[in-house]
């Protein structure tokens, strides 16, 4: 991994048996740095130590760059700005934010296997934040599969030669590496459950589009009580139920404003509204113009 000019403490003695390692040059990344499409988000160092044995890192000052990594076996530990020490287990994710002392390592009976990669970027924080917790994350088997691909797709263009091209594709993949955990995994076990819980009550919703439905009914649905249930739906998707669902339903009614020439109050009453006029100002104040509008608007 890279070294920085703030003091940073090394334990490795020759080399971890098939590792990884790629540093990207300095005058490239100063370049990426400026290079619109690529200042927001880029990779500076990207990595795969196998049982690293003796792998150790100490750094009082934090490094300047955001640290992902991801144990695939194995098992070490962490410690982020003195806080207390979390082991890190097969499928664990740890994240350290830029600048914040931290501490690092194999253990030594199991030493961990791990991909690891430095990000940095103007919106580097903004794709990490809604990762961040403080306890260890998991990224699911499904997720990590695809998670890994993008990891050595990443890896491969970058190691085709230091230039602007490759750092411009490794940066839109890293992009979607941490959207994919984000919407897919997000933090720890809660996370998982609250994505599961949200995912059943779209399908409720998406089948009952055309009529109504309450709060109650679809914590129900989901066999939670409602305030658990408001409280996970809302951490998955960002929206409560309620919300969520009329914004399905504006969504639907989009397609049959594109596809079909009936009026808005058929669509309205098709769609479960009592009354069009409401129907209409929920339209324009989720899409920004009203039905009449959206419909009389070229497309494609």
């Amino acid at each position: 991994m890279r070294l920085y000019n703030q003091t940073t403490t090394l334990r490795k003695s020759v080399g971890f048996r098939m590792q990884k390692l790629i540093v990207l040059p300095d005058p490239l990344l100063e370049e990426a740095a400026r290079y619109p499409v690529t200042s927001g988000l880029y990779v500076t160092d990207i990595g795969y130590f196998h049982e690293a044995k003796h792998h150790y890192r100490d750094r009082p000052e934090g490094c300047a760059s955001h640290i992902l990594m991801y144990c695939v076996q194995g098992t070490g530990w962490y410690v982020l700005d003195g806080s207390k020490r979390h082991d890190v287990n097969a499928g664990d994710l740890v994240i350290l934010p830029a600048n914040k002392a931290h501490i690092y390592g194999a253990k030594a009976a199991e030493p961990w296997s791990i991909y690891w990669i430095h990000l940095r970027g103007e919106h580097a924080l903004t794709y990490i934040e809604p990762l961040l917790t403080d306890h260890i994350s998991t990224i699911a088997p499904v997720k990590a599969q695809k998670w890994l691909e993008l990891f050595h797709e990443c890896y491969d263009v970058l190691e085709t030669g230091y230039s602007l091209q490759t750092m411009i594709y490794a940066s839109q993949i890293v992009g979607y590496m941490l959207g994919l955990l984000a919407y897919g995994q997000g933090a720890g076990g809660s996370m998982v459950s609250s994505k599961r819980a949200a995912e059943q009550s779209v399908q409720y919703m998406l089948e009952h589009l055309e009529g109504s439905v309450t709060l109650k009914d679809l914590a129900a649905q989901a066999r939670l009580s409602v305030p658990h249930y408001s409280q996970l739906f809302k951490q998955a998707t960002g929206h409560s139920p309620i919300d969520y669902f009329l914004r399905l339903k504006i969504q639907h009614s989009c397609r049959y404003l594109d596809f079909t020439d009936w009026t808005v109050k058929q669509i309205s009453s098709e769609l479960g509204f009592k009354d069009p006029y409401y129907f209409s100002r929920l339209f324009s104040k989720m899409m920004g113009r009203s039905p009449t509008e959206y419909r009389n608007k070229t497309k494609g």
